[in-house]
């Protein structure tokens, strides 16, 4: 019995050690496999797309080098014991006057990225820093800046294109435009106090309550994130640099999504470059083209390694984004970027359709109040491109230097005049004009057509004084000898 049991045993413990250790080698073996098949699945999803897949070796290059990248752009790579050279997208000459400007100013740190809507290629990525004078292009890269209210422009797609709200739609508000606190965002209670603005008004505005109110009313977190994916959070959306990347969360509570929809909160964090290409979504009619800083790697020989293609995808319909394109027009003529614009060239304001979003908060890294402005300009003549995107971002930390509307403003003059220069007419052309404008224009012809004409009271011992004046003057004249 006791050797049956042994041999039983055995054989069990034999049994098990062969499944346990098979079992072992074909899990690894499996994973060995399941890796290379999902490697090859993404090689074949990028070379679908368009883009071509960057070389294990030189992404690792590109991250080494970039991620502190200091004052000047690298020219080279390091890849093993080869040097590969760099090829940009920049414009020297636009460069060159983008770092002037902001040297001129010394915020405490500033940035501009400025984008070709046709191409995608990043024409300036300027980044300075105002205590040292000096440039620190690492700011241009980093995805620590929170957004602020450039998050509206993702809230007003997710709205305009998937819900019933429209640009004419009104909301009630009461309290500051630029605050959020419960209060405001209670529908149960309403007083004498409360305010209505269209949504378009509040989009040009950058009134925090009525995008609070309409996340709420309209769209769930889910819907909202979902949307802000497709403009490119939380996701890789510049093919040379994984390390790039903007975040946006989901929302734990109604108030927490009028954070988020409004841009109430330092959570939410993007790059500079992310900025003007979200402006750039727009101007392209709803095509999303992936910016490409770098255009491509070539070796010592002249070949070329890698070379940066464009992914493009439909963000939003072509009404949809026709619907912000005037939204952000309305910014520039009566919203919060009118009093930069109104010292623009008016031959420029009739070649171009410029519109904007600005947005300011305090926090981030480096910490302070952050001043953005995310524009397009477009020339008119269609013939002439589909114009640039640019983002603008002031860091201030005790002081206000200068707003970033007004170095976007110098900026596309720069680029209209010197380097892709568009003939300046004075004929007055249409302009879109919001619709505060327009109630504020009926009002005061109403006010005007209604008022009594009015004549001019004198009183009697006036009128008296004034007779016996003309009389005294008839009489020198008739006493007067020639």
């Amino acid at each position: 019995m006791k050797k049956t049991n042994s041999k039983f045993a055995l054989v069990v413990t034999t049994a098990f050690l062969t499944l346990f250790v098979g079992g072992t080698a074909f899990n690894i073996f499996q994973g060995k496999f399941g890796q290379k098949l999902n490697a090859a699945e993404v090689e074949k999803e990028a070379k679908a797309s368009g883009l071509t897949p960057l070389p294990d070796d030189l992404r690792l290059s590109i991250d080494r080098t970039f991620k502190q990248v200091g004052a000047d752009w690298p020219q080279t790579l390091d890849v093993g014991k080869k040097k590969v050279k760099i090829e940009y997208a920049f414009n020297p000459q636009l460069d060159a006057y983008i770092k002037k400007l902001l040297k001129s100013y010394r915020s405490d740190y500033a940035t501009v990225a400025v984008i070709d809507n046709e191409t995608g290629e990043v024409l300036a990525a300027v980044g300075v820093e105002g205590k040292t004078n000096n440039i620190d292009n690492n700011l241009v890269l980093a995805s620590t800046h929170p957004s602020a209210s450039l998050i509206k422009m993702v809230t007003a797609a997710e709205l305009l294109q998937n819900t019933k709200v429209t640009r004419e739609t009104s909301f009630d508000f009461r309290g500051r435009s630029t605050t959020l606190f419960k209060y405001q965002l209670d529908e149960s209670k309403s007083n004498r106090w409360d305010k209505s603005q269209t949504f378009e008004t509040a989009f040009a505005k950058s009134n925090n309550v009525i995008f609070g109110k309409a996340a709420i009313q309209n769209i769930s977190s889910e819907k909202l994130v979902r949307m802000a994916e497709n403009f490119g959070f939380n996701q890789q959306f510049l093919p040379e640099f994984d390390f790039v990347q903007s975040h946006i969360g989901t929302a734990a509570d109604d108030y927490h999504l009028a954070e988020l929809a409004s841009g109430f909160n330092d959570q939410t964090v993007i790059s500079p470059i992310h900025g003007a290409m979200m402006a750039s979504i727009i101007a392209n009619n709803g095509m999303m083209k992936s910016p490409k800083m770098i255009t491509k790697l070539v070796d010592a020989s002249g070949e070329t390694l890698w070379e940066n293609n464009s992914i493009e995808k439909r963000v939003l319909s072509a009404e949809t984004a026709r619907q912000m394109q005037e939204m952000m027009g309305m910014t520039i003529d009566g919203g919060t970027a009118r009093k930069s614009f109104r010292k623009m060239n008016n031959g420029y304001k009739n070649a171009l359709d410029i519109g904007g979003k600005t947005g300011s908060i305090t926090g981030g890294k480096p910490f302070g109040k952050r001043d953005w402005f995310s524009a397009f300009a477009i020339p008119r003549d269609q013939e002439r491109g589909k114009g640039i995107s640019i983002s603008v971002m002031n860091v201030n930390v005790k002081r206000w230097h200068v707003k970033s509307t007004m170095l976007a403003k110098n900026i596309i003059e720069y680029y209209y005049n010197n380097v892709k220069p568009v003939p300046i007419t004075m004929v007055k052309m249409p302009r879109m004009v919001s619709e505060n404008k327009r109630r504020k224009a009926k009002v005061y012809k109403r006010s005007i057509a209604s008022r009594p004409s009015k004549k001019k009271i004198v009183s009697g011992k006036k009128r008296s004084a004034i007779k016996k004046e003309i009389g005294k003057r008839n009489e020198r004249k008739s006493n007067t000898t020639i």
